[in-house]
């Protein structure tokens, strides 16, 4: 039994090893067909900026069989819950909120839940709460993040990753915009003579549990990118029977969604 024992304990170490392997504070990761930066970064409990940054890497762009240096490092860690904010665990722990997002390598205050962040404890760090909200500034909490990656998921699974993002980037040009309503929900569940303006909203699929490309989408989209060229609406010209909505002019077609201001 005990030889059985340390023979299933030596295979469990070599299916392990095969993936990363450590070296010092760092694990070393092979990269699998299928891996992204994004499922990569969610495995170790980092931000995928964190890996890129490690390994130098301009794009997000990588292969099989490539290595890469993964950051551990010794400290105090929280995992991102539902309804979470940078500044409430700010408060929690102590630590100021740009110091979060420097040992994270965040460029803005997005988190998801799942996501661990780093974190260094020190009551002589806490971030007076008049800091709260910086003028100029628009933040984002994990509900908008949440029903963003829904949207997302709800329309445009199966289309291209830039597709996705164009569908959060249109709700996102809707609230610069002064024709919608001033936050993500509202814009999201806005009615038009008592018709929703997503057919996801009316037909439930919004309440589907997004997935990790939708989150990554809704990301990219609320730091700024825009697939689209500033669209405002977007349909699909196989199954949209709208005829107005296709009168307006056309920024951009991705997939199978056409958009358009």
């Amino acid at each position: 039994m005990k030889k059985i024992a340390l023979i299933s304990i030596i295979m469990v170490a070599i299916v392990f090893s095969a993936c990363f392997a450590y070296a010092g504070e760092a694990a070393v990761y092979t990269v699998e067909p299928g891996d992204t930066l994004y499922e990569i970064g969610q495995r170790f409990g980092l931000h995928h900026s964190a890996v890129m940054k490690t390994n130098k890497l301009d794009s997000t762009v990588i292969v099989p069989g490539m290595k890469l240096n993964i950051p551990l490092e010794a400290g105090i860690f929280h995992t991102v819950m539902a309804g979470e904010t940078l500044y409430g665990i700010s408060q929690k722990y102590g630590v100021r909120v740009t110091e979060i997002k420097n040992q994270n390598n965040l460029s803005g205050d997005l988190i998801v839940p799942g996501m661990r962040l780093a974190l260094t404890a020190g009551n002589d760090a806490a971030e007076p709460r008049v800091q709260q909200v910086l003028s100029g500034n628009v933040s984002f909490g994990s509900d908008d993040i949440l029903l963003l990656a829904k949207m997302i998921y709800a329309e445009s699974r199966g289309e291209p990753l830039n597709g996705q993002i164009a569908v959060g980037a249109v709700i996102l040009n809707r609230l610069k915009s002064k024709q919608f309503p001033s936050s993500i929900r509202e814009i999201i569940f806005q009615r038009t003579k008592d018709v929703y303006q997503f057919t996801p909203v009316s037909n439930g699929q919004i309440n589907l549990e997004p997935d990790r490309s939708a989150f990554y989408a809704a990301e990219r989209a609320l730091k700024g990118e825009d697939p689209t060229g500033g669209a405002l609406f977007f349909y699909n010209p196989e199954i949209s029977s709208d005829t107005w909505i296709k009168t307006l002019p056309v920024t951009k077609v991705i997939g199978n969604h056409v958009f358009a201001r």
